[in-house]
């Protein structure tokens, strides 16, 4: 299998570390907000490349984090954190904030029908392992104490730094933003551990340097190694973390262990919508529990894999009927599939997952031939897409729904049988009526 390593800036044989272990660790949302679309084309991304592992016969160790501490507004250097500003707005504790969107996002990767990681660590609880890790980055020389009891990793003293995102740091620094913190030796220069401001008076710790909170990207750092180790397989998250947030990582990290932090680093594209960026200032921004409503999780999925994962996914009208198209087609060939599977139709398929997970030809495949996959072949790619099907009979409020309607369809009362096939459709099932009779398959 190849998959594309952004360090390297190409597609390489992946050979986990460890015979037949995958470590993944992908970074986890800051829990401030109801989960929104590109938090789903991330982990749809990485839920498809968990599945096609253990498909492989791996064993995955797939750990994401919880932010609920220290990732300041628009990622600046000063100011409140999300997970602050949004207790203020909305009028709660910060404590509730978390609570209220940690669980919002489980939900939501559930109804996405995504594969729980296996470890679901939060920041606020791994405070002794960041006051360490920072500690020891201070104690070797790459980070220091400022006048203000900030701590910041001192880039220059990496010369490395740059190497994930392939800048030099001249040009980072360029590029930093203007409000760049007062005392830090150079605009480059991140965050490790902020002193808290008087008026902060929750989510603050002792530290060797004085109350105060982590900075955003050690949180990372000391979480993927306390649960993986030095060095692990994969490093993942959306596009938009390799610089500043993975750079940083790296330069922290491997500063610590003289390791390398992780073998590949894989993202996932941006996602639009119908052309722009999604934002909420913009009017188009969509969540998770908002798209849920008018399309299934099986067709979010089939809609996405139908773009690459480090492509951008633009969701309009047309990309999303696309996935509605392929499940019904998908799921309308499950009721007559043959005994015997075409294997080089299946191989091709296999073929196009192991080329950097080339969802958008795989599909392309089994769409066109999939009533010359068997049952059992194609239950396995139903696991590795995470699709779920459901027949009918398994739903007795459904089936009597559907028994209804077909009864009131008879008679020629079609007010009924409408009805009865709308909470046909909101229970989750679709009618194809056809010359033979009626089918109802899962949405």
């Amino acid at each position: 299998m190849k998959l594309y390593n952004t360090l390297g800036g190409a597609k390489e044989e992946f050979k986990p570390l460890e015979d037949k272990t995958v470590r993944m660790y992908v970074c986890g949302p800051t829990v401030y907000d109801y989960d929104h679309l590109g938090h789903a084309r991330t982990y749809l991304a990485f839920d498809l490349l968990n599945r096609y592992m253990r498909f492989l016969g791996y064993t995955v160790k797939y750990v994401q984090n919880i932010t609920d501490v220290g990732h300041l507004q628009n990622d600046a250097e000063t100011g409140l954190d999300k997970v602050q500003q949004k207790a203020q707005e909305s009028e709660q504790t910060v404590e509730q904030v978390i609570e209220q969107f940690t669980q919002a996002h489980k939900d939501d990767m559930k109804a996405l029908n995504i594969v729980a990681p296996d470890v679901y660590p939060k920041a606020s609880e791994h405070i002794k392992d960041i006051i360490d890790f920072v500690k020891a980055l201070v104690d070797k020389g790459f980070a220091y104490v400022s006048s203000q009891n900030n701590v910041y990793f001192s880039v220059t003293k990496d010369s490395d730094y740059g190497k994930l995102s392939h800048r030099g740091l001249a040009e980072i620094i360029t590029g930093t933003r203007v409000g760049s913190a007062s005392d830090k030796r150079s605009p480059a220069d991140f965050a490790l551990w902020k002193a808290a401001p008087v008026t902060k008076g929750s989510m603050v710790w002792d530290s060797p340097w004085g109350r105060g909170f982590p900075g955003w990207h050690i949180e990372c750092s000391a979480m993927s190694r306390k649960y993986l180790g030095d060095s692990f397989d994969i490093h993942g998250a959306a596009i938009e973390h390799v610089f500043p947030h993975h750079e940083n990582e790296i330069a922290q990290t491997e500063s610590l262990t003289a390791k390398d932090m992780a073998k590949f680093w894989i993202h996932s594209g941006m996602l639009n919508v119908s052309s722009q960026k999604m934002s909420k200032s913009s009017h188009n921004f969509t969540t998770i529990r908002e798209a849920l409503k008018t399309y299934s999780a099986n067709e979010i999925r089939l809609a996405f894999y139908q773009t690459h994962y480090r492509r951008p996914f633009d969701y309009s009208p047309q990309s999303m009927e696309q996935g509605v198209a392929l499940r019904k087609k998908l799921f309308t060939a499950y009721g007559s599939l043959p005994t015997e599977t075409d294997k080089k139709i299946l191989d091709e398929i296999v073929d196009a997952l192991n080329d950097d997970l080339d969802t958008p030809r795989a599909l392309q495949i089994w769409g066109q031939e999939a009533e010359k996959i068997n049952k059992a072949d194609t239950d396995k790619l139903f696991e590795i897409f995470g699709l779920k099907y459901m027949p009918i009979e398994d739903d007795h409020e459904a089936s009597q729904l559907a028994k209804q309607r077909d009864e009131a369809r008879a008679k020629n009362d079609f007010l009924t049988a409408d009805n009865r096939k709308n909470e046909l459709i909101a229970r989750g099932f679709e009618p194809l009526d056809t010359p033979s009779g009626t089918r109802y398959i899962p949405r």
